[in-house]
């Protein structure tokens, strides 16, 4: 989910903390979030972890103070060696909210360096965001999602899923907006891809929740509402 919106925001926060490194050093960053989400009547928690950096990492492994015990092993996103990810199964999420933790990140990059960082996770979670309105206006020959605003989001973004392939991905929306528009001809579609005339496809809404001076690159939690919609003429 974040990984396929942020990462270049990333790299550019990377850069300004690998200014003053020398050439033969790596740097990461990591970020931990709690998701939140409904199934069936249940709302269900699980986490997502990610790891950036400037220089492809060979491998990346988490783990939470409180549990030293369990270990998440991180994987490269489409092939992306410079950022790395785990994201909780669907089936693995559960009622029980994920406790504030601090977590440490221990990476080794391909060029033989070895990293230590952390991110610390409160238990702080969003509501899941209320759609009010997923139609496709076949006047204005476009999708219009609509939603209640939550108090404490820091930012919104949209995504459409043919299947389970994600063919949408807009940018970060602003916490005032409740309203966004998606035509056939717009940008965020995946290269090549053209929704067709007739087909039902999932919307997915995202609530953000930065962490505490933080910002796209560093968030503590997001919550996602589901729609469907069959896309128009």
């Amino acid at each position: 989910m974040k990984q396929l919106r942020i990462f270049t925001i990333l790299i550019a926060a990377i850069l300004m903390v690998s200014c003053n490194k020398n050439d033969d050093q790596a740097t990461g960053v990591g970020d931990i979030l709690i998701v939140t989400k409904q199934t069936g009547p249940n709302t269900v928690y699980g986490i997502s972890i990610y790891a950036y950096s400037l220089s492809p990492f060979a491998s990346v492994s988490v783990k939470g103070t409180s549990d030293p015990g369990k270990t998440y092993l991180l994987k490269s996103n489409k092939n992306f060696k410079t950022n790395f990810y785990y994201e909780t199964p669907d089936n693995e999420f559960s009622a029980t909210k994920p406790a504030a933790d601090t977590y440490i990140f221990s990476a080794t990059f391909e060029n033989g360096v070895s990293q230590v960082f952390q991110n610390i996770l409160t238990d702080k979670v969003l509501p899941i965001p209320a759609i009010g309105k997923c139609e496709y206006n076949v006047i204005d020959h476009q999708l219009e999602v609509k939603w209640t605003l939550i108090q404490e989001a820091s930012s919104y973004s949209v995504n459409i899923l043919d299947d389970s392939k994600l063919v949408f991905g807009s940018t970060e929306l602003k916490n005032t907006w409740d309203a966004f528009y998606i035509s056939a001809a717009g940008s965020g579609w995946d290269v090549g891809f053209t929704p067709v005339a007739g087909k039902t496809y999932t919307v997915r809404l995202f609530a953000y929740l930065y962490e505490p001076g933080g910002g796209v690159y560093n968030i503590q939690s997001t919550s996602m509402a589901e729609s469907t919609v069959v896309w128009g003429n």
